[in-house]
């Protein structure tokens, strides 16, 4: 932080998050300091205040603001303002810029980055859930970087849709970073904090206030190129970040849904006031691949097929978990064969005559949970064994309705933690 940092916050918590006399006032003085720096009779020339927000100035102390840059060092967040010099031009165009930015992770270039946000609703189908997935899978590992709002939901697949495609995902909060809210996605948010940036306009503790996220939504459609509506109803929020990205110039992509589903009534309304319709992630990149050629993968573009295969996009964990187990079998194999040349044999030998365990039984494997998942696909997994379970005894014994409990195994799948077996079984992957 170069300390300029705290006008930004000072500004913003003057006027509050979302003021479109934020970026008005930064124009006419120059910079946040510039701002405050200036007395009220130079603010009231400026013609740009009524009396009330006059006082707003005067009336907001800096120690404020030195509060919440302090309560950041500490939490290692990072503050980015319109001074700072990795600022995003795609931001400052948008009529209601935030003055101050709260980040956690790492913030990538976004003015050289194809950014794609993803919205749609919380309660996502079984089939909205996986189409969002997979899209965000799509466009992660042809070189996009997913944004969306870190919500139930659309929002929730399309983070890990990214991070299954080994990419980046920003994830915009309507509250403060590290608020304790929607507390079955933390251990996703923390995945996102290593993978791309969780960021906010609002400061360390600021509540989930209602009237927080509507604010918020126009942050995730000022980053991007395009907004991509995956599943959403007739009055969802997801239609307010579609109207905001239409307003600011954003390219406006949609779903197609079955038409008596009441969950898409919002996308294919989009459709039919002149939204992209699409079905894949090359509907949506091939709009941007002239302008960024050096961004998008376009061999992954041209072949998405190829990014379907679960062995391609296997999660971190269980990466981590199979190179763990081959170190310690390479480990046991090498101490074998030293103790084979020092004792002649005797140790293989010895070894031979051991009587080998009934194929019968099963090696004992340590199962370790995916990062990130949901409450209530949580549940699904620690209820799974190596024995199969039928979709019918997980009902009863789990106490959910089929739509979540499907929901859940689907989100299950997409990690690889499930197998699905004939009869509708399932099992721990």
């Amino acid at each position: 932080m170069t300390g300029d940092e705290i006008y930004g916050v000072w500004l913003q918590q003057a006027l509050g998050e979302g003021s479109r006399r934020v970026p008005q006032l930064i124009e006419y003085f120059g910079s946040c300091r510039a701002v405050y720096e200036a007395d009220n009779t130079e603010r009231m020339i400026s013609g740009l205040l009524n009396q009330k927000e006059l006082s707003m100035l005067s009336d907001t102390p800096l120690d404020a603001a030195c509060e919440i840059v302090e309560a950041c060092h500490r939490l290692r967040y990072r503050i980015m303002t319109p001074d700072s010099d990795d600022y995003p031009n795609r931001l400052l165009n948008i009529p209601d810029y935030p003055a101050a930015l709260y980040i956690c992770g790492e913030w990538p270039d976004i003015d050289n980055e194809v950014c794609i946000a993803m919205v749609g609703t919380r309660r996502a189908s079984r089939y909205g859930y996986g189409v969002a997935v997979n899209l965000a899978r799509e466009l992660a590992a042809c070189g996009a970087i997913v944004i969306s709002g870190c919500a139930r939901g659309i929002d929730t697949a399309s983070h890990n849709g990214a991070i299954l495609a080994g990419g980046k995902t920003v994830a915009v909060l309507g509250c403060g970073i590290n608020t304790r809210y929607n507390m079955e996605n933390e251990g996703l948010r923390q995945v996102i904090s290593t993978s791309g940036a969780l960021i906010s306009e609002y400061p360390p503790g600021a509540p989930p206030l209602n009237y927080h996220f509507p604010v918020r939504n126009r942050i995730i459609s000022g980053l991007s190129l395009g907004v991509i509506v995956v599943e959403a109803g007739a009055r969802s929020g997801s239609l307010i970040t579609a109207n905001l990205a239409l307003e600011q110039g954003r390219d406006i992509f949609s779903v197609p849904g079955e038409i008596n589903n009441n969950q898409a009534k919002g996308t294919n309304r989009l459709i039919f006031d002149g939204a992209v319709p699409i079905e894949n992630a090359a509907d949506v990149l091939c709009q941007y691949i002239e302008k960024f050629p050096h961004r998008i993968v376009s061999n992954n573009l041209a072949n998405p097929n190829s990014m379907i295969d679960p062995k391609h996009v296997r999660p971190k964990w269980d990466r981590a978990a199979k190179a763990a187990e081959n170190h310690k079998k390479a480990s046991v194999e090498t101490e074998l064969s030293s103790d084979a040349g020092t004792h002649d044999g005797t140790a293989k030998k010895e070894a031979e005559k051991m009587p080998s365990k009934p194929s019968s039984i099963p090696e004992p494997q340590e199962s370790r949970a995916p990062l990130g998942m949901s409450e209530s696909a949580q549940k699904v997994w620690n209820a799974l064994g190596a024995a199969p379970k039928h979709f019918q005894d997980l009902l009863a014994e789990l106490g959910m309705d089929s739509s979540e409990l499907s929901r859940s195994i689907t989100e299950l799948e997409l990690y690889a933690a499930v197998r699905s077996l004939p009869g509708n079984r399932y099992s721990k992957g």
